[in-house]
Order: C-alpha cells, then sequence, then structure tokens
C-alpha cells in the first residue's frame, strides 16, 4: 500500500463529501485507501459516508477526541508507506499524489511534506509553509511584526515570508490541513502528540520530525483549495486561548532550556491580551452604535433642558428617557443588521404616539413633548444616514443585491447550477454560460477574466462534472485577483460549495422577510410567548380546564415565560431538518397540521415553517390546539 489519506471530520458534511470526491479522483493510478475519523458529528456526516462511500475505511467516535487522538486512530490502522493528513474542507487536484509519492520515493530523507494551499477566493495561504515558532519568531507574530513586515528573513519568519511561494524548498513547519507523512519517520519520531486537542500539533510533530534526523519540504507544483476554518472561528476568543495556549504547551515541551520562563510570560501575556481585545472588539460592534444613540440623545435633551429651565437639572430622568427611547427604537428593529428604514419609521412613530399619549396625561403637550421627540428623531436619522454615507458594514441599508454569475461547464451542467443559485440568491441579475472546451481551452483563464471584467461578475461556478479539479485549482488561483467569489457544484449540482457556504436543493431557501431566526421574526415570536402565555396566566381558572394535561399546562406556561421553550415550533431532531436552532417547542408544526408524520413531510414541514414564518399563523395554530397545550416532549424529562 502506497499512501492512506485520514480525514478528520467534525460537522462538516458537505465539503467533507467534496474532499472524498476529490480525493477518490486523485487516487487513481495510486494503491491507496482512505480513513474518515468522525468526532461525533450531528450533521448527518457518518450517514453521508456510509452510503455514498462504503469503501472508507469509516471510524466512527462516541466522543470528541480531538485532532491527534483521532488521526492517531488512523494512523495506528494503517499499513501504507505514506500517510496523509487532510482537512474535510480542502479540496485535491488530481495528480497531487502522483506528484507527492514520485518526490518522496527519489528523496528518502523527506520525513514530512506539504503542498501550496488556496483559500475559497484563489489567494495563497500563506501557512503552506512555515517556520519554526521560537520564542523570538513567536514574539513578533504576537506583536504582529510578522503581519506588518511578512517578506522580512527576520519579522516575517514565521510563515517564510521571504521564500517564493512558487519554488520548492525545505521548510521547518508543515500544515495541519494538508500534510504527507513517511509512514517509517513516524515509527521512528512518534505520534501526533495527544496533549494538543486541535491547534498546535503539527508544530510539534514537524519539529520532532527534524529532530529525528529527517526534512520537511514544501511542493509548489502539488496544489489544493483549503477553505481554511470551516468547523473553527477564528475571530472567537475560545480560538485565542486555544491557538496560544497550544503556543505555550509547545514553548514547555521544546524549549524548557532555553528561559522557559520569560516565553512562558510573553505567551500567557499574548492570550490575555489577545481575549482582552477580542471581546473589547466584540462588545463595540454590537454596542457602538447604541451608546452612540444614547450619548447624542442626552446631550440633546440636556441642552433642551438648559434652554428651557433656569433650576437644577434632571440628570436621571434626562438619562431614563434615553434609554426608554433606545429600548423602544431596539424592539422595533432599529439596531437590527442591515439597517432597514422602515423600523425605523416604526419605532419612531410608535414612540411619537407613546410620548404623546404620556404628554398629554401630564398636560404637557405639545410643545416639550415635540421638541424632545425631535431630538431623538434626528439623533437616529442622522446616525444612520452618516454611517451609509462612510459604508460602515452592515450599519448601512440592505440592498437586495442580485448576483451575477458566470458558470463554466457543459450547457446542462452550468443550467443546473444557475437554477439552483437563482433560488439561493433571491433571483439573479445575470446568468452566464462559458463553455467546458472554452474554460479547458489554454486561453481559457483570459476567456474568463474577460467576462469577469466586462460584466462584472460577482460569483464563478466551476461545474465538476466538465472539469478536472486540478484545472479547476489553476484557474481559482490564477483568477483570484479579480475579486470574485469562486464556487464549485458537483455533478448534477447536488449541492454548490464556496468561501464559508454550501447550497443544494435540500437545504434551506430562506425568505430574507419571514426567515424564522431573522431579528424582526425573533422579537416577534418572543412577543408572542409572552403576551399569549399572560393571556393564557390570566385566563388559568376558566382555561385549565379545558387542557387535557392540567399540570403540564401550569408547567409549560411558565416555562415559556421564562423562554425556556416557546410555543410552537419544529418536530424531531435538528439534525435531521437542516433548518435553523430554535427552542424546545410545545406543539411541533406536523402535529397542529395534522400530517402523517412520515420523514419526508417532517422534513418538509419543518423548513417551510422555518423559512416563511407568520406571527398570526402561529398564534391561530396554537389556540386551534388548546387541549394539548399540557403536552410534555420525553426528550425535555431532566433537561430544564
Amino acid at each position: 500500500m502506497q499512501l492512506s489519506v485520514i480525514i478528520v471530520n467534525y460537522n462538516v458534511k458537505a465539503y467533507l463529501e467534496q474532499c472524498l470526491h476529490s480525493v477518490y479522483k486523485a487516487l487513481k493510478g495510486v494503491e491507496g485507501d482512505v480513513f474518515v475519523v468522525d468526532n461525533l458529528s450531528t450533521d448527518g456526516s457518518v450517514e453521508m459516508v456510509k452510503e455514498k462511500f462504503p469503501q472508507v475505511k469509516l471510524i466512527a467516535n462516541t466522543e470528541n477526541v480531538g485532532f491527534s487522538r483521532a488521526n492517531n486512530q488512523a494512523i495506528k490502522a494503517s499499513t501504507a508507506k505514506y500517510v496523509l493528513l487532510l482537512n474535510p474542507d480542502t479540496v485535491v487536484g488530481e495528480e497531487v499524489f502522483h506528484k507527492v509519492v514520485a518526490f518522496m520515493d527519489a528523496h528518502p530523507k523527506v520525513g514530512g511534506l506539504g503542498v501550496k494551499m488556496i483559500d475559497g477566493r484563489g489567494k495563497f495561504l500563506p501557512e503552506s509553509k512555515r517556520g519554526l515558532p521560537t520564542p523570538t519568531v513567536a514574539f513578533f507574530k504576537i506583536i504582529g511584526l510578522s503581519r506588518v513586515f511578512p517578506k522580512s528573513k527576520l519579522f516575517g519568519r514565521y510563515h517564510l515570508g521571504h521564500l517564493p511561494e512558487d519554488e520548492r524548498a525545505p521548510i521547518e513547519i508543515l500544515s495541519g490541513a494538508c500534510m504527507f507523512l513517511r509512514k517509517e519517520t513516524l515509527d521512528k519520531v512518534g505520534l501526533l502528540d495527544e496533549n494538543f486537542f486541535m491547534y498546535g500539533e503539527d508544530i510539534d510533530l514537524s519539529y520532532r520530525i527534524t529532530l529525528g534526523g529527517y526534512e520537511n519540504w514544501y511542493l509548489p507544483q502539488a496544489r489544493i483549495i483549503h477553505y481554511k476554518g470551516e468547523s473553527t472561528k477564528k475571530s472567537s476568543v475560545n480560538y485565542v486561548f486555544v491557538f496560544y495556549n497550544a503556543m505555550a504547551i509547545f514553548a514547555r515541551k521544546h524549549f524548557a532550556r532555553r528561559g522557559p520562563q520569560l516565553f512562558s510570560l510573553v505567551i500567557r501575556g499574548a492570550i490575555y491580551l489577545s481575549a482582552a481585545a477580542a471581546l473589547v472588539a466584540r462588545f463595540m460592534r454590537g454596542a457602538l452604535l447604541p451608546m452612540s444613540d444614547l450619548a447624542l440623545m442626552v446631550l440633546g435633551l440636556l441642552q433642551l433642558e438648559k434652554t428651557g429651565n433656569t433650576g437644577a437639572l434632571d440628570l436621571g430622568g434626562i438619562a431614563a428617557q434615553a434609554i426608554a427611547s433606545a429600548c423602544i427604537m431596539a424592539f422595533f428593529g432599529a439596531y437590527d443588521r442591515p439597517l432597514r428604514w422602515g423600523n425605523i419609521g416604526k419605532g419612531l412613530g410608535a414612540l411619537f404616539l407613546l410620548g404623546a399619549a404620556m404628554a398629554e396625561w401630564h398636560h404637557a403637550f405639545p410643545t416639550p413633548f415635540i421638541a424632545k421627540f425631535a431630538v431623538v428623531a434626528v439623533v437616529f436619522i442622522s446616525l444612520r444616514l452618516l454611517m451609509t454615507m462612510l459604508r460602515m458594514g452592515q450599519h448601512g441599508p440592505m440592498v437586495l443585491h442580485r448576483s451575477k454569475i458566470l458558470a463554466a461547464g457543459s450547457r446542462s451542467e452550468a443550467d443546473l447550477a444557475l437554477a439552483l443559485l437563482w433560488q439561493t440568491h433571491f433571483g439573479l441579475a445575470k446568468g452566464m454560460v462559458v463553455g467546458m472546451e472554452e474554460a479547458n481551452a489554454p486561453d481559457g483563464v483570459e476567456a474568463i477574466r474577460f467576462m469577469v471584467k466586462r460584466d462584472h461578475v460577482d460569483e464563478v461556478v466551476f461545474c465538476a462534472k466538465d472539469l478536472s479539479m486540478q484545472r479547476i485549482i489553476l484557474l481559482m488561483e490564477q483568477l483570484g485577483s479579480e475579486g470574485a467569489t469562486f464556487k464549485i457544484a458537483q455533478p448534477s449540482s447536488e449541492f454548490i460549495i464556496g468561501p464559508s457556504s454550501t447550497e443544494s436543493l435540500q437545504d434551506l431557501l430562506v425568505l430574507r422577510d419571514h426567515a424564522v431566526t431573522s431579528s424582526s421574526a425573533r422579537r416577534r415570536r418572543r412577543l408572542l410567548d409572552i403576551l399569549l402565555s399572560l393571556f393564557l396566566l390570566c385566563t388559568l381558572p376558566a382555561g385549565i380546564w379545558f387542557v387535557r394535561s392540567k399540570a403540564g399546562y401550569f408547567k409549560n406556561l411558565f416555562m415559556v415565560l421564562k423562554g425556556k421553550r416557546t410555543w410552537l415550533g419544529y418536530r424531531g431532531a435538528l439534525a435531521d431538518t437542516g433548518a435553523p436552532k430554535l427552542k424546545p417547542c410545545v406543539l411541533d408544526i406536523v402535529q397542529v397540521l395534522r400530517i402523517d408524520p412520515t420523514p419526508v413531510n417532517i422534513r418538509r414541514s419543518n423548513l417551510e415553517y422555518a423559512k416563511d414564518y407568520r406571527v398570526w399563523k402561529d398564534l391561530w395554530r396554537v389556540l386551534g390546539n388548546f387541549g394539548s397545550l399540557g403536552r410534555q416532549h420525553p426528550a425535555w424529562n431532566g433537561k430544564e
């Protein structure tokens, strides 16, 4: 056996399927096998592998054992000369395995090898080649000098930025996303260190390979796509702690004789500074606009109070008015992203009516009230106009963008891909096709580039049935500077994968205005739950006699009020529906529609409910099934 391909998977089913398709194409002519180690995925990954890839040697763990231990499980079971540790969110070119095996056969001192990786937008990934994170190198990365001077031999050594990306060279550290290893080397230096749960294990093993007298090499003639981080979000605080803790483990293990106290201090400082920065950045993204509104409203109301009042200023009252105004505006969606001017109008209308009623009650209508309302309105409108003009991310207004998409492949496959994207994109501005022969021609790159520039194309979709993965990777790499997004459509367009997205006929096609997890739908759902529960509590002495399970009815009322449950929701497990997550429900949509609970009907009903949520429909469905409001789902027991 020449090669064992080992893929550790966790909840990235569509990416895994695409990866396996590419792996088996690349294995043609190479004696090899494929291991998939699943770390207790809940998205149907295991079932997909069993159904579509029965030849895979599947290891389905009953717990998430981490990256290192999962890979070691398969390495121990492999009898091949070489093993490849491969992430599921990768696509392998057809010639990659042939080139790598030939290179390693010709260079017996090579213990590990990495390839050239590009991301889903065609950009080179610098982690394709890395240097050893010595205390100095790690320090330059932590303080950001490696980012400022990426090509420097001194400051940019973490990613070896001084080495050309298209020239093969010996390197120090391989990437765990695609790591070819000689089995003989592993027998000598050991397997992955299981003290590393997710990050750092590739650095540790690469370093031990060099300590064992072998070499690590970078081979850019072999190329893959790495979508990079589909199962982990690197902007999260948790990532910061996991990543820098992995560096700390590596430092304690290998640099114990080189000033460990100082290095450990630097690492720990980086952990807490980076975590604090992530927390502050997240808070500021969510709180900047409300804080600005409050500050400007308080200043405006304070100035208004000074103008007409010679006595002591009521700072507490002014602050309370500003906070109340912000809360009312928030309830009507003033802080939803992207900005909807209709929500601003609704909020100001409700604020005017409520303020007018209170002013009339206190006999202070109309002049003082109108002046205060004008301050609030000016603050909310002017700030959002400013953010719109400055194009400040999702604070700008929502524009239903209709994408221009170019599909590369045969007419039949391209039409299938465009038909699917028409639905998931809420219509297209323009759908274009470049033929299979033209895309595969020597000047195919320039032909596609011309169309992208001429028609201002937003997305390029490559049909995997008509173009080889090697050709797709080459096209993406050479077109990466054009600014378009690249996606790959599987045969018959069963699903289409791009950076951070999967689209399929089985996936939820969300209607923006009525999606069950949209900000407005969440508010409406929660408001309905609260108001309906309060109404049912007020009518409890009479209503309880019409409910079959009286104890359950009483418990459900308080659970819904506490936000532990919702009155109406999905039927069955979320893993089987593909629908957005909701709280456990008292009534499920299949029950209230009174349809046969077959798997197909359950899935269809769940998805239809999720994509077209209407609060008045929920109200009538709940009241129409009043007798079942004491229902207790078996899965709730002991989980409150």
